[in-house]
């Protein structure tokens, strides 16, 4: 049986799969009141069979993240959220002070009532907050490295909208009239839609790039048919034209940090 870890010893992190699995569960219990089925996680994620099921639940159970009741049906336990882990390493790096463990949340208009906007400022510019680093992007053509548990400190000024975020480090220069460079980190806001002239981390045939994102008519096409163009910022290149189906939006591009 696993039990919940104690308050000294540091949280597991989850692989990417690990955390939608579990991310799965709590909104099933948050929506419904009781945990989802073997069958209904299998359906959700696409697995083959039980067998995948089975062997996320026990990495979960291993880490400490859920408790599994034997013989009992829909009776799994949350004992930490998919979100526990970075708020336990906020915790113990003290890069953010408890009360503000929500590190993704923005204050609200009336949050800094009282305070001088001078005092205001510089308190959010001496705070960084780790966010995932997940490996390489291309500004160029696609490319994509994934990394797990490797973790970047960025301002907390960067983080200023709810939501799950995200760092990639820039490959190429097919974005350099955006000022965008070749070793530059950018910090991405996890977001599965897009309008039109977004800056995008965009996958096609599981490899991802970013790009300016439009849907509309492709001009060198005879079609009344809207496709998507990921468009670059570099006089040398042309924009890129996909079918909707054929491109996945992983996030919106909402800062850069760069390193001398």
């Amino acid at each position: 049986m696993c039990m919940k870890k104690p308050a000294n010893q540091p949280l597991p992190p989850l692989t990417a799969k690990e955390k939608s699995v579990l991310q799965f569960i709590e909104q099933e219990l948050v929506s419904k009141g009781v945990s989802p089925s073997y069958q209904e996680i299998c359906d959700h994620f696409g697995f083959a069979s039980f067998n995948s099921v089975q062997n996320y639940l026990k990495q979960l159970s291993n880490k400490g993240y859920v408790l599994i009741p034997q013989n009992q049906k829909r009776a799994i336990q949350i004992l930490h959220s998919a979100d526990d882990f970075q708020k336990d390493l906020v915790n113990r790096l003290g890069v953010a002070h408890k009360d503000n463990l929500h590190i993704v949340k923005e204050p609200s208009k009336n949050s800094f009532a009282g305070q001088s906007s001078q005092s205001s400022q510089s308190d959010n510019n001496s705070k960084v907050l780790p966010i995932p680093f997940l490996g390489r992007v291309a500004a160029g053509s696609p490319i994509e490295r994934l990394h797990e548990n490797e973790f970047i400190d960025v301002p907390a000024t960067f983080i200023k909208t709810p939501g799950d975020y995200f760092a990639l480090k820039v490959e190429g220069d097919s974005m350099i009239d955006e000022g965008i460079f070749d070793g530059d980190f950018l910090v991405v806001l996890s977001q599965k839609n897009a309008k039109d002239g977004d800056l995008v981390v965009a996958s096609v045939e599981a490899e991802s790039t970013v790009k300016r994102f439009y849907m509309k008519k492709n001009p060198e096409i005879s079609t009344t048919t809207k496709a998507v163009e990921l468009r670059p910022a570099n006089p040398r290149l042309t924009s890129m034209w996909y079918a909707p189906q054929q491109v996945e939006i992983k996030g919106l591009v909402k800062a850069l940090l760069r390193k001398y």
